[in-house]
């Protein structure tokens, strides 16, 4: 049974085995983490006005904010072009990889355990 996965709120994809499934979910995980870092980052560049710095409150609401931000905004960059796309698609290279070289190596036959002398050190 093939799993549906809903792609950043794009067009449906069929996933072809759990790992598949997961590798999305992770890479938009992944995406989300580093859009919360951007917005960190684009936070510490505004300059601090007034005559108090920012509270702790203030901070922590923030932080809170991009986090809330970084989960919403990769299902808004969805597309061919975004950030999870790309890493899905290189890291399922990757998942394809393992499976294929084990298939290679059971079509092969068992490895060949013999030894060889080591040669003559004259």
């Amino acid at each position: 049974m093939n799993p549906v996965v809903r792609w950043s709120g794009g067009p449906v994809a069929r996933a072809s085995s759990p790992e598949e499934a997961k590798l999305r979910k992770t890479a938009l995980q992944l995406e989300g983490m580093f859009v919360q870092r951007m917005f960190a980052a684009m936070r510490e560049t505004v300059p601090q006005d007034g005559f108090l710095g920012q509270s702790s409150a203030e901070q922590t609401f923030g932080s809170m904010l991009d986090e809330k931000l970084a989960e919403q905004v990769p299902n808004q960059w969805n597309g061919e072009h975004s950030l999870a796309e790309a890493l899905y698609k290189q890291l399922r290279n990757r998942l394809e990889a393992p499976t294929e070289a084990s298939a290679a190596s059971q079509s092969a036959g068992p490895p060949d355990h013999r030894t060889t002398a080591p040669p003559d050190k004259r």
